[in-house]
């Protein structure tokens, strides 16, 4: 077997490194291009030079070239025997294969690095390591791609664990990075995933490679999007795009103008929105990316139907119906059906809009509807029930509509954000069948969850619902008594409002107090209340159930009872009824009058 020392790179290649760390792309295809022309250039440099060179066009998102190259590259290092730079290479091939959704030959190609590192000698230590955490790294990518949640976490943290004791920053940071994308996109563990990505972004500023702190930045960028915080989202999105534009990576450039378009979208500024939709597509026109292509078609048919723009919906509909027959791809079929529905659901007509509702329930029978169209097409099926409640006021329409609400309902929320929205939809919901206390605590609940978690615009707006319920109490009264029909109940929540702002947002739902969470308040230290951990002052009720600081003194203000067990938690104190509280602000009120 040939000799495992380490040998000295040449200084080119030691530059080149350097500019690619820079993004300067072009110098650093301009000095490898010169150097491989050099006369008696041993084997050895000439393998190292592609590695560094398929290095570049992975950053550049060149996938398919990527390939090509490590596949040339892998043949080359065999010339070298039993080495571990061929473990590098076939490290890039699995990379690229994931990126390019080819994920049996990918899984193949990372089971024949692993075969091929357990028989190399562990002479280097820590170039041996090096190798192991790279195999692992891509394992878990592969993981991360294929939705299974568990094992990439698993090979992240083996990852991360063995690249800690060798101490490579941008590696670190990488292995973080992709932990707190699995945190964030399959768990829903946003607190955790924003540690992680932290971090992250700070071991990539430090190693000073752009391309890793534009990954970081990217993540960051997620999870502020997920939890709400849209103006940060958007910084990070910005910087990560203008590094993404040194490496004229046209790819992730593609990828972040999609992302750019949804928080557009979540803001209500639609024309921005529609800005950097067309924009991806271009890119990915150009790119030749048809999945991709799809998926922008997908959000852009859904901007232009909030627009109002109808008939460039239905042009862009039948522009995905042939991408659909093109791609033959089962998701972008469920794509395509959703979008069908939702520009159907845009007519007067109620046949068509029968066939949404149809369309709609044929795609929650299927059991590869993903978990955004599962919570979309949920949410649309609410809206058409309500349209329907209102005009027949029937019954049992208001029960077919419960039964969609209790899916929602099983659906863990994935953001502080959206779990303040769900409760305020919830509370609205409660007050069709006069229940004003559920109403009440959900708001709190929404309150409670906003301020802790400095989400200072939704808690204006909760404290301006909870206001107006209190203001419309006799009213609420008024249409009790009288049994007013569900339009006029409607009406007074402004529930179909609600509803609507929910499905432009792709919000979701939520239990306020379940079996499951009264025992993760008791297992794990959580607040019932507002989901937080607590971790100093708490209370903790008889039944076991635990509140923070905060939330117990709010919960005692505003009735005095465990939302469990109904129990006083204030035992000096009276138990409130709603009406006490509704009475106290009119007393408010009249003060101030005077």
């Amino acid at each position: 077997m040939n000799d495992q020392k380490v040998k000295e790179k040449p200084e080119e290649l030691i530059r080149a490194q350097q500019l690619i760390d820079d993004a300067k792309v072009n110098e650093a295809h301009d000095l490898l291009n010169n150097f491989e022309k050099k006369e008696g250039l041993t084997l050895h440099d000439k393998v190292l030079s592609h590695l560094l060179r398929t290095v570049l066009l992975l950053q550049q998102g060149r996938h398919k070239e990527v390939l090509m190259l490590a596949e040339e590259t892998y043949d080359m290092s065999l010339g070298l025997g039993k080495n571990l730079i061929s473990v590098d290479a076939l490290r890039w091939m699995a990379g690229s294969l994931i990126w390019l959704n080819r994920w049996d030959k990918a899984f193949n190609i990372i089971k024949q690095g692993e075969e091929l590192l357990k028989t190399l000698p562990q002479e280097l230590p820590a170039e041996y390591k090096q190798r192991e955490a790279s195999i692992a790294l891509v394992k878990g990518f592969f993981y991360l791609n294929k939705g299974d949640a568990d094992r990439a976490l698993e090979h992240l943290e083996h990852t991360l664990a063995l690249q800690e004791e060798l101490g490579i920053k941008h590696e670190i940071a990488l292995s973080l990075s992709l932990m707190a994308l699995t945190l964030c996109r399959y768990k829903g563990e946003l607190d955790r995933a924003l540690k992680y990505a932290e971090r992250s972004l700070a071991l990539a500023k430090e190693s000073t490679k752009k391309y890793y702190i534009a990954t970081s930045l990217n993540i960051l960028a997620l999870i502020y999007s997920r939890q709400g915080e849209l103006d940060r989202a958007l910084e990070h999105y910005e910087h990560s795009l203008a590094l993404r534009e040194e490496f004229n990576n046209k790819t992730f450039m593609a990828s972040i103008f999609n992302d750019l378009s949804i928080i557009y979208k979540m803001r209500g500024e639609l024309d921005r929105a529609l800005e950097f939709i067309e924009q991806a597509m271009a890119l990915n026109r150009e790119l030749g990316g048809l999945k991709a292509l799809a998926n922008n078609h997908d959000f852009l048919i859904q901007i232009l139907i909030d627009k109002g723009d109808l008939e460039r919906a239905h042009i862009f509909l039948h522009d995905l119906e042939q991408l659909n027959s093109q791609l033959k791809d089962k998701q972008i079929n469920l794509i395509y059906l959703f979008d069908k529905a939702l520009v159907l659901k845009t007519s007067y007509r109620s046949r068509d809009r029968g066939k949404a509702e149809e369309i709609f329930n044929q795609l929650l029978e299927d059991k590869d509807l993903g978990y955004k169209l599962t919570i979309g097409t949920l949410l649309n099926l609410c809206e058409l029930l309500l349209t329907e409640l209102r005009i027949t006021n029937d019954l049992e329409v208001l029960d077919e509509l419960n039964q969609f609400i209790a899916r929602l309902l099983d659906i863990t929320a994935k953001s502080y954000w959206e779990l303040c929205e769900m409760y305020l939809l919830q509370a609205k919901l409660s007050l069709l069948t006069f229940n004003i206390k559920k109403s009440q605590r959900f708001l709190t609940q929404a309150y409670q969850i906003a301020e802790r978690f400095d989400l200072t615009q939704l808690t204006g707006k909760i404290s301006n619902e909870k206001e107006d319920l209190l203001t419309k109490l006799d009213l609420w009264e008024k249409l009790k008594e009288s049994g007013a029909p569900m339009s006029d109940r409607m009406e007074l929540a402004r529930l179909d409002e609600k509803v609507l702002k929910l499905i432009q947002k792709r919000t979701i739902f939520t239990v306020q107090v379940s079996e499951e969470k009264i025992t993760v308040s008791k297992e794990k230290k959580i607040c019932l209340v507002c989901r937080g951990e607590v971790l100093k002052f708490s209370y903790i009720c008889e039944c076991g159930v635990i509140y923070c600081e905060n939330c117990a003194r709010a919960l005692t203000n505003l009735e005095n009872v465990c939302w469990a067990c109904e129990v006083p938690i204030d035992s000096l104190k009276p138990v409130k009824q709603f009406k006490e509280e509704a009475e106290r602000i009119k007393v408010q009120e009249k003060s101030k009058k005077k």
